[in-house]
């Protein structure tokens, strides 16, 4: 039997979480990734770990955040070099997964801002900062669109990760556009953007005309991938992104290695030569 399935199995018995939480933490323990305690906070479960916190929708037995840093360094440190004091906006922060590493690698003088759009999937975000004391963070509840969009719909699946921007039968969501996150926040330069919000970028990207001026460099994932294993096609953006940016002024360079997964191969990265450039790739 899978963690999964256990999981699913012990919380439908309706244990009180007097009894469930130190199972689970038990559970957790014996996979030896790191986790020390589950315990619930409100409607989150809160994983303490030997190198911070982590919430999450459920009880999440495997979770390593040291591997979670590795993917992250590996996904946005391949065309960004960070530094102390650098500002990082994270657009489709989800529940925080590259929160902790970039936080960590732009310390106290510098600056994260998280942006994400699901209510629960905030909130997760929102009580790893908070848990982990990330003074240097911030959080914004918003979905991230064209201009003159006030509103906007996401789904609300239990896996967050395949919640999309537009969709029809999907929960409201109030709406606005990087520029204007920007302005608001009074960020005069970015160091790196990175966005990776499941195809919603065909959008967004309008409505960062006037960020991209201010910043060094910015990796978009898109995911076209998708669309060819016979997915929706409005994943299929890369080609909109690429042109984007080129016109834009920004030098591009897409993210291509034999044998890497493909949301690394659709990853399109750019560098802007007004600004002083962050890396050289």
């Amino acid at each position: 039997m899978t963690s999964a399935s256990t999981v699913k199995r012990l919380l439908d018995r309706g244990l009180p979480d007097f009894a469930l939480a130190p199972l689970l933490t038990r559970m957790a323990r014996w996979q030896r990734k790191g986790v020390r305690r589950i315990f619930r906070d409100g409607d989150l479960w809160m994983h303490e770990t030997d190198i911070g916190y982590f919430a999450y929708q459920e009880p999440y037995l495997r979770l390593d955040l040291r591997r979670l840093d590795e993917i992250a360094r590996g996904n946005f440190f391949w065309g960004y070099t960070p530094a102390r004091g650098h500002v990082i906006i994270d657009v489709g922060a989800g529940v925080g997964e590259e929160a902790l590493t970039f936080a960590s690698t732009v310390g106290q003088d510098g600056k994260v801002i998280c942006i994400e759009a699901h209510p629960k999937t905030h909130r997760c975000l929102k009580a790893l900062v908070q848990y982990n004391r990330l003074e240097n963070v911030v959080t914004v509840q918003e979905a991230v669109t064209e201009p003159l969009q006030l509103d906007a719909t996401i789904d609300d699946s239990a896996d967050y990760l395949s919640n999309r921007l537009g969709s029809a039968n999907g929960i409201p969501v109030s709406a606005t556009t990087i520029d204007e996150i920007r302005v608001k926040l009074g960020l005069e330069k970015i160091d790196f953007l990175k966005m990776n919000i499941e195809g919603a970028e065909r959008l967004a990207i309008r409505g960062m005309t006037d960020t991209l001026k201010h910043t060094q460099a910015l990796c978009i994932c898109c995911h076209d991938f998708l669309a060819d294993e016979g997915g929706d096609e409005s994943c299929r953006t890369k080609s909109t992104v690429r042109e984007f940016l080129q016109q834009s002024g920004l030098r591009v360079v897409e993210r291509l290695e034999p044998g890497s997964p493909p949301y690394i191969n659709h990853q399109v990265w750019a560098y802007n030569p007004a600004v002083a450039t962050a890396v050289a790739s």
